[in-house]
């Protein structure tokens, strides 16, 4: 066979050109200018990439999931769920994941800044909404998971997570002295006059303390004798050690007994109180959460803003006074929000701060019944100014003089998140 000569010079320039030896190499004058177009090029490449970091773009970031896992959702058709609903996502990026928001009916509803979202948002029963989550990552990318048709169907307190702050039974004599519970007879509490005081738990008669829900028998005894029409005291117990400033979920929880003694014509109001006051740029915030079973229109209010003051607000829930001589079972689930309603979890320590200025009412569940409440009320100020804390408080207000009302409790406890 022939040996076939090595193309010219000119003629592999040409076939270069044409691509026929992409793997050819050229001359060292060309390869000279080569590598200067490169260096040039890749000086571009880098200013580019610096320019798109600045502005918070990357080409190559970008989220490429959202996976919604609680509740659980169906594409085809409308599924059921509980209030207060718990949403919990994961999304995946090539970057780190900064920040989730739930949307119901297009409307934010709880926005976190964690690479997780965890979140409880209360939904009014019985009515149909579109949700969707979105997440973003460290570039400014986001991503929505599909969109989802919920029918809130049931009510049902929130179950915490392991890692909430738990403190397992206020009425119990062996709790620190730091959190004691304390009698206030003065005429801040409202009424014509106090005479409010704490008695004994344990006894055989009525209640029998040997039927109370707790087996250790522990609780507390609170009683007011009279003295004239509106006589109000106030009960509480508050815990400053810990007062659990990043918490905005609150399950509180706690058994009472009314006994036969105690008349309905006697009583103008029980009231159920658990306040939490919190360090902002402003000063410390004091969020009270106000509630009360209203003996004279028989309905529950609640601690709401009316004509530009805080003030007792009925909710239309009725009945509520309280049958006598055996024990009921409440939960309150209360949550801190903003000033739109929606809540905004921090999710890291390095995060923005709390903007959880509001609060709002979320169920309320007597005897096994859940019931929705969902006002948004403020936050206020107080003077004097008051130092961190978290507390429960209980009142009981009578509406005839010489007479005695009361009130035991068994197993109070307040699970925060």
């Amino acid at each position: 066979m022939k040996q076939q000569s090595a193309p010219s010079t000119a003629a592999r320039q040409s076939d270069e050109s044409k691509g026929l030896f992409p793997h050819s190499y050229p001359s060292r004058e060309r390869a000279g200018r080569l590598g200067e177009g490169r260096s040039e090029a890749y000086g571009k490449l880098i200013l580019i990439s610096a320019l798109c970091l600045c502005a918070g773009i990357s080409a190559h970031a970008t989220v490429t999931l959202v996976s919604v896992q609680s509740p659980g959702l169906s594409a085809n058709r409308t599924s059921p769920v509980n209030s207060p609903v718990h949403f919990e996502a994961t999304a995946e990026s090539d970057l780190h994941v900064t920040g989730y928001v739930v949307y119901v009916d297009d409307k934010n509803v709880y926005q976190t800044m964690g690479s997780v979202l965890d979140a409880w948002v209360i939904l009014p029963p019985d009515t149909t909404h579109f949700v969707y989550v979105r997440a973003w990552d460290a570039s400014g990318s986001y991503l929505a998971s599909p969109t989802y048709r919920i029918r809130v169907t049931g009510l049902v307190p929130p179950n915490p997570p392991a890692s909430a702050a738990r403190i397992t039974n206020l009425v119990a004599p062996s709790l620190d002295a730091t959190s004691s519970w304390t009698v206030d007879n003065k005429s801040h509490v409202g009424g014509q006059c106090n005479h409010g005081s704490i008695g004994t738990f344990s006894n055989s008669f009525d209640p029998n303390t040997r039927n109370a829900p707790d087996l250790e028998d522990f609780g507390q005894h609170w009683l007011v004798a009279s003295e004239c029409q509106y006589d109000d005291s106030l009960f509480y117990w508050k815990h400053a050690p810990s007062a659990f400033q990043d918490s905005t979920n609150f399950l509180w929880d706690l058994w009472f007994y009314i006994p036969t003694t105690t008349a309905a014509a006697t009583v103008q109001a029980i009231e159920f109180d658990l306040f939490h006051a919190v360090r902002f740029d402003d000063g410390v915030r004091e969020f009270m959460f106000g509630s009360q079973c209203h003996y004279r229109s028989n309905q529950w209010q609640l601690w709401l803003p009316k004509n530009g003051v805080l003030a007792w607000v009925n909710t239309g829930l009725s009945p509520c006074q309280f049958s006598t001589g055996a024990w009921h079972h409440m939960t309150y689930f209360l949550q801190r929000v903003t000033a739109s309603g929606y809540q905004k979890g921090r999710g890291s320590a390095q995060s923005p701060g709390d903007t959880n200025t509001h609060l709002r009412f979320g169920t309320l569940t007597l005897d096994g019944t859940t019931m929705y409440l969902g006002a948004v009320s403020n936050s206020t100020i107080p003077y004097p100014a008051w130092s961190p804390v978290l507390g429960v408080q209980h009142q009981l207000d009578t509406a005839a003089a010489g007479v005695t009302i009361e009130q035991y409790v068994s197993r109070e406890t307040v699970t925060a998140w």
